[in-house]
């Protein structure tokens, strides 16, 4: 619930190098429309989103690079997994 002043003026205070406001505020607001958008931060969520889908992007890219990379190391024969070791080990085990 947003209460505004009964002057109508914004009221941000400011930081510490830019003095109050004293532009009007919006229609039943306490802030103008430039601080409004900084008291509330406004279209932050749309920026995260954005930020979250360009990190889904290249975590796709990388995984994709790292199969392509197995890929083509077992198409050389090298054992990536270390299948040939396990079983080395089992039938060593079982003597």
């Amino acid at each position: 619930m947003t209460t505004h002043n009964a002057e109508g003026l914004c009221q941000y205070i400011g930081t510490g190098t830019q003095p109050s406001c004293t532009h009007p505020a919006l229609e039943g607001q306490s802030y103008c429309e430039q601080h409004y958008a900084i008291v509330y931060k406004v279209g932050t969520a749309r920026a995260k989103r954005h930020k979250e889908v360009r990190t889904v992007n290249r975590v796709r890219l990388i995984e994709s690079l790292f199969n392509e990379a197995i890929a083509e190391l077992e198409a050389e024969g090298f054992d990536c997994y270390g299948d040939s070791e396990l079983t080395s080990k089992l039938e060593a085990e079982t003597f």
